[in-house]
């Protein structure tokens, strides 16, 4: 190789890296672990037909998203209150988890989760995860990509969770999508009509949500 095909090679190298690094930028050791070596790992993107400033808002508020998503009467039916600086998270498949956002920058925001899987068909297990969301005005309305990093606390676990990552990702992609299609619901329903929306909720629920998207904003 030329001395001038090995300096292309590192400066294409170079541009290529440096989108990576930007938006890895900013985040807690604990999030750099997990988005270098996960055991599994996720990406898509979703369109959702609503303001960008209603997926933003809701972001920084998921307690008042989760309540939104009980109010419909959305499955899973997850359970979702503070505690701490955090989140308390239950899903009815057996995932019990604590969830925290630790970083949020423009129109990123990192949360780090720590959790346990009881289910009566699988041993227990704890893992901790990296989920990163990032909007973009886009088509009408705002595309969401969501990447989650996932790793368990037993690294036999993990080595047979990355054997069988297809399978798994499969599982994730599947649950992403439907659950991405009933938040479109409550997206474009506190776009177009908020009041209406908010009376879905208890009157604390109600009236926050009215506060922050009042009627003709």
């Amino acid at each position: 190789m030329s001395r001038y095909s090995r300096i292309f090679q590192t400066i294409l190298f170079t541009l290529l890296l440096l989108p990576a690094l930007a938006g890895a930028a900013g985040l807690s050791p604990e999030a750099q672990t997990l988005l270098n070596s996960p055991d599994i790992a996720f990406s898509n993107t979703y369109h959702f037909a609503c303001r960008p400033t209603v997926l933003d808002s809701l972001l920084s508020h998921p307690v008042l998203l989760g309540r939104l998503w009980a109010a419909y009467g959305f499955a899973p039916a997850y359970r979702v209150r503070t505690q701490g600086s955090g989140l308390h998270v239950e899903d009815p498949t057996g995932i019990v988890g604590e969830m925290r956002l630790a970083n949020q920058a423009g129109n990123r925001w990192v949360y780090l989760g720590d959790g346990q899987l009881n289910h009566r068909l699988v041993p227990a297990f704890g893992g901790k995860m990296a989920l990163i969301i990032t909007t973009m005005p886009g088509g009408g309305g705002v595309d969401a990509r969501v990447e989650a990093f996932i790793r368990t606390e037993s690294r036999t676990l993990g080595f047979l969770t990355w054997t069988l990552s297809p399978l798994v990702r499969g599982r994730i992609e599947n649950r992403a999508a439907l659950n991405a299609r009933d938040m479109s619901v409550i997206l474009k329903d506190v776009s177009s009509a908020p009041q209406q929306t908010a009376s879905r909720l208890a009157r604390e629920d109600a009236a926050m949500l009215v506060r922050m998207f009042p009627p003709g904003k």
